[in-house]
């Protein structure tokens, strides 16, 4: 490498180990911003995403045992833990042994997410500093996604990739981008951070229409009608009115942007065949009925534990390497016990949810937009084998964020009683 790049790498790496340390939220900031390029932000064989997550790894243990800063390991820290342990068990009777240690560390980097969002993150200020590399992060993905279907006037298979994604995980990842834009949009009150963030969920609503998916489709209208019904019952018609005028503001600027400037004609026909087979079902959901009736007869036969980690692909009379379904590649895999502990990870969400449902000091804001985004999650799950994907785990953290910093009304932003010091005997400090 050219001593003087070595040297500017070398000056960065340490202005940015010097900001993590002094604040760890930028650590999250930048990998939530990075993560929409952790496949072509290779540096010596290793993803940036992957080097910014070790330093901050580092960074919190140094806090914990040198400044006594604490780590916080909560009920569903600990239930992905038993996840990943009994995922790990059964590598042992996989009928697929290439490459399997190296898959397996993949899962284990990527569930990490959770344990990373909810120690780097310990205030409002830093959620919404992490929720800003999010979103700067995506509305530059959303930009390639929409240049890229353009260019190739709106042919698409799922060979294509975008910044090293495929193209179904692209539009997901934009598609969560234009609900974090809105969140955010909501969680800022100065003006022209507001103009700003309608301006990236416009854009990637763009980008969701263009990116053609279907899947993306369902999970962004579930999620909507999640945080209006939730809005309803909790805030008043008043306020339902204004996130009502929000999202139809957004989502019809989007749609007359896409008409009028970008789809072409084979495009608008592409966009009412797909809009039409995403209510029929005429296609067998791009072949992922069949991929499922395959799996049916594997995990009967070893219902319980499964046929071991990686091994579906050689299971699939089709050979693809994903069920397109995190359910049945956890049963098929991992067996009853594994789907057991993936939903008791989910429940785990859901129930903090749920007793935030039932506060009368309830914040609306936060119960309805934690809602719709793991109503978001568990559509793309169906769709999508979102276990393999970073994603699924650091919005998870951040529904757990939003309802400890946000989830009543005039909460503090003490974070002491969540985060376990060092000089305690106890291990974790369990709350719902």
């Amino acid at each position: 490498m050219n001593p003087l790049l070595l040297a500017i790498f070398g000056i960065a790496a340490l202005v940015i180990f010097l900001a993590i340390f002094k604040r760890p939220a930028v650590g999250a900031a930048l990998i939530l911003g990075f993560v929409h390029f952790e496949r072509t932000l290779i540096f010596n064989g290793f993803s940036l995403v992957k080097i910014l997550s070790v330093l901050c790894i580092g960074v919190l243990f140094f806090r914990f045992l040198v400044m006594d800063k604490g780590i916080r390991i909560d009920r569903t820290t600990w239930l992905i833990g038993l996840f990943l342990l009994w995922v790990a068990t059964t590598v042992f009777w996989s009928s697929d042994q290439s490459d399997i240690i190296s898959e397996l560390i993949s899962l284990i980097l990527q569930s990490f997410m959770y344990f990373l969002m909810i120690n780097l993150i310990r205030s409002k200020a830093d959620l919404k500093l992490g929720l800003w590399g999010l979103v700067i992060g995506g509305t530059v993905l959303a930009v390639i996604l929409s240049s890229t279907m353009i260019n190739l006037n709106f042919v698409r298979n799922t060979d294509m990739e975008i910044a090293g994604l495929g193209i179904n995980l692209a539009a997901r990842m934009v598609g969560l981008n234009l609900l974090i834009a809105v969140l955010l949009y909501q969680l800022e009150e100065n003006r022209l951070s507001k103009i700003v963030l309608i301006v990236i969920a416009i854009v990637s609503g763009v980008g969701s229409l263009l990116a053609l998916s279907r899947g993306n489709w369902y999970a962004l209208i579930l999620s909507a009608v999640t945080l209006v019904i939730i809005m309803s019952i909790k805030k008043g018609g008043q306020f339902t009115f204004k996130q009502l005028s929000l999202m139809a503001v957004v989502g019809l600027v989007a749609m007359y942007i896409a008409n009028t400037y970008f789809f072409s004609d084979y495009g608008q026909s592409k966009l009412q065949e797909r809009a039409e087979s995403a209510i029929t079902f005429s296609d067998g959901a791009s072949g992922r009925f069949g991929i499922w009736q395959t799996a049916v007869e594997p995990f009967l036969e070893k219902p319980f534990f499964g046929h071991g980690f990686n091994s579906f692909k050689q299971l699939n009379e089709w050979k693809h390497t994903g069920a397109h379904n995190a359910f049945v590649l956890i049963g098929v895999e991992d067996g009853l016990l594994g789907l057991l502990f993936f939903c008791l990870i989910l429940a785990s969400v859901f129930l903090s949810l749920l007793k935030l449902f039932k506060e009368k000091n309830v914040n609306s804001l936060a119960l309805g937009w934690g809602m719709a985004l793991f109503i978001f999650l568990g559509t793309v799950s169906v769709v999508d084998s979102a276990v393999n994907r970073k994603y699924l785990w650091f919005v998870l953290g951040i529904i757990s964020l939003l309802v400890y910093y946000y989830g009543q009304r005039g909460s503090s932003e003490d974070t002491s009683e969540i985060y376990v010091p060092v000089k305690k005997t106890e291990t974790a400090e369990q709350f719902a």
